[in-house]
């Protein structure tokens, strides 16, 4: 019989062995043997060091699990997920999912759908490119102010109105009516150019020919304003840059004044900054009007007078 104030193996004799295994046949411990012999009855009495049989290595069910899983398709593995789940966890994932769709739906729509809408208006104007206040439809405004003593014109004044571009006749028409209505907002006054470039390459008519603007203080009287939408500063990380068709249609539209009369023929351009301390009409835009011929390199007019561009006497004498 196996005793409790042992838990150390030992032989017949008391000796501990350095043998784990024992063989105990009646009580007699008996050494290893390569055959161990048949026993009938074993009595153990508290010892937990007692090991009958050969040792098993228990395998545990969570890796059996894991290889099921591995093996199972998806659309399984994903029932079997939903199946175990909660009711609250279920609900969760359906608000999710929804969300997602949502924002894919939103996503493709703004991209994809409002792109193609855009792109498929066709940009009809009502004319090629001599757009009149009527077509682009200007709020009506009655500028009292006019040119007529000093036509034709020998003045012809180039800014940048630094407003957002616009590449279509229906974005310019929105865009003008926004500067206008800005304009009679801020300043109780009309769209201060006499002729506005859009990014188009349409002329839009802003006061139109013989009409005083309020584009360059001092010359208003005297002058024509012509505005380009846009703004022209290269020195700014984004910028306007002045087109080939801009520059055709601005000289056409100067070409048409002088036919009408209401510009010389040997008008003069300038640059805002000519006369002014500005950065108008930005520096894209005047190193292009500087190739024109009839640009006007030697500045005659700085610090004149309407008067004395035009030979007349002294516009108080003119008044009295």
């Amino acid at each position: 019989m196996w005793t409790a104030k042992d838990d150390q193996p030992s032989d017949a004799l008391g000796r501990t062995s350095t043998n784990s295994d024992v063989v105990l046949v009646d009580g007699q411990g008996l050494a290893p043997a390569s055959t161990p012999p048949t026993i009938a009855n074993l009595n153990v009495t508290k010892s937990s060091r007692v090991h009958i049989g050969p040792k098993f290595v228990s395998v545990t069910q969570n890796l059996q699990n894991t290889e099921v899983v591995k093996d199972m398709p998806f659309p399984v593995y994903v029932w079997h997920i939903i199946k175990n789940s909660s009711r609250a966890e279920r609900l969760s994932c359906l608000a999710a999912l929804l969300v997602l769709f949502v924002c894919i739906g939103l996503i493709v729509y703004f991209t994809v759908l409002a792109k193609n809408t855009t792109d498929d208006i066709t940009d009809v104007a009502p004319h090629e490119w001599n757009i009149s206040r009527e077509m682009w439809l200007a709020q009506p405004y009655e500028n009292n102010g006019t040119t007529k003593l000093f036509d034709p014109l020998k003045l012809v004044v180039i800014q940048h109105t630094v407003s957002p571009r616009c590449e279509r006749f229906i974005l310019c028409a929105a865009e003008l009516r926004n500067m206008q209505a800005w304009f009679i907002s801020q300043y109780h006054y009309d769209i201060p150019y006499n002729f506005i470039i859009g990014n188009d390459g349409r002329v839009y008519e802003g006061r139109g020919w013989g009409i005083e603007g309020a584009h360059t203080l001092g010359y208003n009287r005297c002058s024509l304003g012509l505005g380009f939408i846009g703004d022209y500063r290269e020195e700014l990380p984004v910028h306007s840059r002045v087109t080939d068709l801009q520059i055709k249609r601005a000289k056409m539209i100067l070409e048409e004044g002088v036919k009408l009369g209401y510009l010389a023929e040997d008008y003069v351009v300038l640059g805002a900054k000519d006369l002014h301390l500005t950065a108008s009409p930005g520096s894209n835009l005047y190193n292009a009007i500087r190739k024109w011929d009839h640009y006007g390199h030697v500045n005659l007019w700085r610090n004149s007078t309407c008067e004395e561009m035009h030979g007349l006497p002294p516009r108080q004498q003119l008044i009295g």
